[in-house]
């Protein structure tokens, strides 16, 4: 590692402190057979361990993620206790989240990349990475030696597809869920929104589990007409940004106009681009109408980030918004709205999920896995098998709840029935008691917020009913797009001449005066230089 970035160390800390919670039992791990991994010299006695199963020897391990602290953030128990028993020193490198494909880029190519790092995975790049032996090519019995990382690496797919590609494991996709998938197939989290059923009762809107588009149009002008919650002039009826409006409206319509799907392979066997069909068109339609009618607000394309949450869930001037389909986010609009508008949620928040005006739902298979983890070349031997005993206890049942539960009998108990009971406060998360506590480096935390007691109950149950309708719904007429390992791991220039942004694609074309299917025509015709190339290419493999 290079001394000149030394200077970030300090705001990566949750990532791989936090892992120390879960390695109460990894200390007992067999750390000392050998593996067949390259890299660095070994030292055959640097994972020595004391007559209590301690590590003798520290290990300075330089680490690169997104996650930021603040000076002080780690000066509590959790992180304390978990530095001492593993024995471990981080060289921590923090990465803008705006920087972070640039940033891993360049320490990659440089032959710069920190021991381990959490990586937004790319599959061109990771194919030229793999070629000029930039990444560390993991020891071939290393599924032996970690099983619990090997069954969560299975679970993502990708992992297996990788193999077939370069013959070994040099890349570890983080699987989504693991132990608590709540659904098969399993669609993608989007396609959840979150409106107002106070208003609702008030203008006499019927309370469903799934609505159409049109439907949600239809409330939203009511409450634009009615104005239940005394708001005026800062009204906004449906608080979408210009991505949530792809998921709620031309998604729902089209499941192939997103970049995830758009180029598709059809019923006649070849594949075709999406944003072209006319399912697109219908939900351009009802976007641009959804504009012109004013219940999107004026500048809603302008918005970033949570601009268009807040104006539901700290503001309370809107009524619909588009929520992701995890318990965690219910959970986070419910202390929000305490927070800032002294409000119980529950009895204010109706989630659903939303159809196209079709009646069908539509939806993306979700892909199981979000980024991954990569070794440096130059990592040693010694290094990279600590570093997964670790992550093979965080991978465990117990170190799942040790990393999103804290300790048990302080934290947590056991109940009367053996369920998990949370015994931190009311309204407060662990990452409120332990600033800067880190998920877990490997399995997201997607998978224990399905069964997280630190999130109430209901909001746990009504994201499992998500889940499970959603896949009930893709079975019975729906249309979802299948995750096609074919396309995402087809790489050429062609292909990635053709990546757009659709959402300011689709935004731009319901912003233009004049007729809008005669706009979309032009539109398409004009990407066709760019699109046909790439559609030739997936027709010829």
């Amino acid at each position: 590692m290079k001394t000149n970035r030394k200077l970030t160390v300090k705001s990566v800390a949750a990532m791989l402190m936090a892992l120390m919670l879960v390695l109460v039992t990894a200390c007992s791990s067999n750390t000392n057979s050998s593996s067949g991994g390259e890299g660095g010299n070994a030292n055959a006695n640097a994972n020595a361990k004391d007559e209590n199963g301690n590590y003798k020897e520290k290990l300075k391990i330089s680490v690169a993620s997104t996650v930021d602290l603040k000076d002080g953030q780690l000066e509590n128990e959790f992180h304390k206790y978990w530095t001492d028993k593993y024995n471990i020193e981080w060289d921590y490198n923090f990465i803008e989240w705006d920087s972070w494909a640039e940033k891993l880029r360049l320490w990659i190519n440089s032959g710069d990349l920190p021991d381990v790092a959490t990586w937004q995975y790319v599959h061109g790049d990771a194919m030229n990475y793999i070629d000029q032996g930039l990444l560390y090519k993991l020891p071939d019995d290393w599924k032996e030696r970690w099983p619990n990382v090997a069954a969560a690496y299975k679970l993502t797919g990708l992992g297996d597809e990788l193999e077939k590609l370069t013959g070994g494991t040099y890349v570890l996709p983080r699987p989504v869920f693991y132990e608590n998938k709540p659904a098969d197939p399993l669609l993608n989290q989007i396609g959840v929104i979150a409106l107002r059923k106070d208003w609702a009762k008030q203008v006499g809107f019927e309370l469903k589990d799934v609505y159409t588009t049109s439907e949600l149009m239809e409330y939203a002008r009511l409450v634009k007409e009615k104005d239940p919650g005394k708001v005026g002039s800062k009204l906004i009826p449906m608080a979408y940004n210009a991505g949530d409006a792809l998921t709620n409206i031309i998604m729902a319509n089209s499941e192939h106009s997103r970049v995830e799907s758009a180029f598709y392979k059809g019923d006649d066997g070849k594949y075709h681009w999406g944003p072209a069909d006319p399912e697109t068109l219908t939900g351009l339609k009802l976007m641009q109408q959804s504009y012109k009618e004013g219940l999107l607000n004026p500048e809603f394309y302008t918005w970033k980030s949570s601009e268009a949450s807040d104006s539901f869930r700290v503001n309370g001037v809107s009524a619909i918004t588009s929520l992701g389909g995890l318990a965690s986010y219910r959970q986070d609009v419910d202390k929000a709205m305490k927070k800032n508008q002294g409000v119980n949620s529950d009895d204010l928040v109706h989630t659903a999920i939303v159809l196209g005006d079709d009646g069908k739902y539509r939806n993306l298979e979700q892909a199981n896995y979000w980024s991954a983890l990569i070794f440096s070349p130059d990592i040693s031997k010694e290094k990279f098998e600590r570093i997964m005993d670790l992550i093979e206890e965080s991978t465990s049942k117990e170190g799942q709840i040790m990393l999103n539960l804290g300790f048990e009998g302080k934290d947590w108990k056991y109940d009367e029935n053996n369920q998990l009971v949370s015994l931190l406060p009311e309204g407060t998360s662990l990452e409120d008691k332990y600033p800067g506590r880190f998920e877990g480096l490997y399995v997201l935390g997607d998978d224990f917020s399905l069964v997280n007691p630190n999130i109430k109950k209901e909001y746990r149950d009504r994201a499992v009913k998500h889940y499970q309708d959603k896949a009930k719904l893709s079975k019975e007429g729906g249309a979802m797009a299948e995750y096609d390992w074919t396309v995402q791991l087809y790489d050429s220039r062609a292909k990635n001449q053709a990546n757009f942004d659709y959402a300011n694609e689709y935004t731009n074309l319901i912003l233009q005066d004049g007729d809008l299917e005669a706009n979309w025509k032009k539109w398409v015709e004009s990407k066709m230089a760019l699109v046909q190339p790439v559609l030739d290419e997936l027709n010829k493999l």
